[in-house]
C-alpha cells in the first residue's frame, strides 16, 4: 500500500523537546525527524503506520477509528487528515481527537494516498 505520512506536533514553551519527540516515536516508526524552532515533523511511508495500526487493534477501537478517518478524508486531495492527543501518545495510547481539546495542542497527522479508502480498511480491518 503506497502513502506518505506526516504528523507534527508543537513544542510549547513549556513542554520538553524529548517529551514531544517521544510522543511521536510511541505512535509512528517514522522515517524522517525534523526540529524546528517550535514544533516536531516526522514523516514515513505504509510501514511507518504498522504501530498506529497495532494501537488501534490493541485497543479495540478500530471501528471508531474507521468512523472518524472516513469522515475527515478529502476525496479531492486523496489526503486523511486528523489528530491525536499529544498527552495520550506520550503515554503510549491512541486517543483520536476531534477538534483542539488539549491545552498543550495536538499530534495532527496527514496522510496522503493513491486509494485512501483502502488504507483506512488496512488501518482498520482484522
Amino acid at each position: 500500500m503506497k502513502c506518505e505520512m506526516e504528523a507534527k506536533a508543537i513544542v510549547n514553551p513549556t513542554e520538553n523537546l524529548n517529551k514531544v519527540i517521544e510522543a511521536l516515536s510511541n505512535i509512528f516508526d517514522y522515517d524522517d525527524l525534523v526540529i524546528t524552532d517550535n514544533q516536531v515533523i516526522v514523516t514515513g511511508s505504509s510501514s511507518s503506520l504498522l504501530r498506529f495500526k497495532e494501537f488501534l487493534e490493541k485497543r479495540q477501537i478500530r471501528d471508531t477509528a474507521r468512523k472518524i478517518l472516513s469522515s475527515v478524508l478529502n476525496h479531492k486531495s486523496d489526503e486523511i487528515k486528523f489528530k491525536i492527543s499529544k498527552q495520550a501518545a506520550f503515554a503510549g495510547r491512541i486517543n483520536l481527537v476531534e477538534g483542539d481539546l488539549s491545552p498543550l495542542g495536538e499530534i495532527e497527522v496527514i496522510i496522503y494516498a493513491e486509494n485512501p479508502e483502502e488504507l483506512i480498511c488496512w488501518l482498520c480491518d482484522h
